[in-house]
């Protein structure tokens, strides 16, 4: 059974995406006793032959499907959720309103690979350090009761809702809030009520006119997995490098201690300048020819 790794991106993110799966691909070790990865890359409707084409340009000669492979599939979201995020953003240009579509994809992954278990999510804004492996085998300690695992984070849950007092009885639920940059999901053990579930927030956000939540679909996971989720080791996803530089200076580590690096946390990109911290590291792991 393959390891199956999952990202959501659009056309603005493919050299991101290419540099995430290079370096999950430079620090997995292969082996004809170990079992393949599964690149499941999920697109908006129209670009799935776009990022094939990419995705074989870029490491097809590299590696042979007994090692990697990957599978692109279109999402559309469905009426329920595309409702919810054209009224709660009111994106006026067409490929925002997708990017938003495909931050919120990862929520329903399971109707998107409906033959995957246990997947690993990565943001497109991320680079690994190191196997995969060992991140895919902690999810052995997932269970129906608790089907998702993040890195918890600093960041107290009453700021992601502009009035606490809404939701207050699910406040006192909250262990810790979780980064959802990293996720293990165990998707055999999501169902129709894990749906209804996801729905029941989004329609509380919507009752409250839509202004409820802060930080989009990261307060959608948070709230409604707050309860359930198991944690994961801080460093397999080192986060926040995204913020200003004097922020990412006082949180900076030794990249040898960790697992994951990721610029979350606003709009610092190792992509959009070499000043961003790590972004060397990023550099490093462009694909040949990209």
């Amino acid at each position: 059974m393959a390891v199956d790794i999952a990202l959501s991106i659009n056309r603005t993110l493919q050299v991101p995406l290419l540099v995430t799966i290079n370096s999950i691909l430079k620090n997995t070790t292969f082996s004809e006793a170990l079992p393949p990865l599964r690149f499941n890359i999920v697109v908006p409707v129209g670009d799935r032959t776009f990022f094939e084409e990419k995705l074989s340009a870029a490491f097809a000669a590299d590696y042979t499907p007994e090692q990697a492979s990957f599978r692109v599939q279109e999402f559309s979201p469905p009426d329920f959720l595309k409702t919810y995020l054209d009224t709660k953003f009111k994106e006026q240009k067409p490929e925002r309103r997708t990017s938003r579509y495909m931050q919120y994809a990862r929520l329903f992954l399971k109707d998107v690979f409906p033959d995957v278990e246990r997947i690993l999510y990565f943001d497109a804004d991320i680079i690994v350090l190191d196997d995969v492996r060992s991140l895919h085998a902690l999810g052995n300690q997932l269970t129906p009761q608790s089907n998702i695992a993040a890195v918890p984070q600093f960041f107290p849950a009453i700021f992601y809702f502009s009035n606490p007092f809404k939701v207050w009885s699910d406040l006192r639920k909250f262990k810790s809030t979780f980064n959802s940059g990293v996720l293990i999901m165990e998707l055999r053990y999501w169902n129709a009520q894990t749906v209804e579930l996801i729905k029941h927030y989004l329609d509380l956000d919507a009752k409250n006119n839509h202004r409820l939540y802060h930080l989009g679909d990261e307060t959608v996971f948070n709230i409604a997995f707050k309860d359930i989720y198991t944690m994961l080791p801080k460093q397999w996803n080192c986060c926040g490098y995204g913020n200003p530089p004097w922020v990412a200076r006082i949180i900076r580590k030794d990249p040898q201690t960790m697992k994951a690096i990721h610029w979350s946390g606003g709009h610092q990109k190792p992509w959009k300048s070499d000043r961003v911290i790590y972004s060397d590291l990023w550099r490093s792991y462009l694909p040949a020819g990209v």
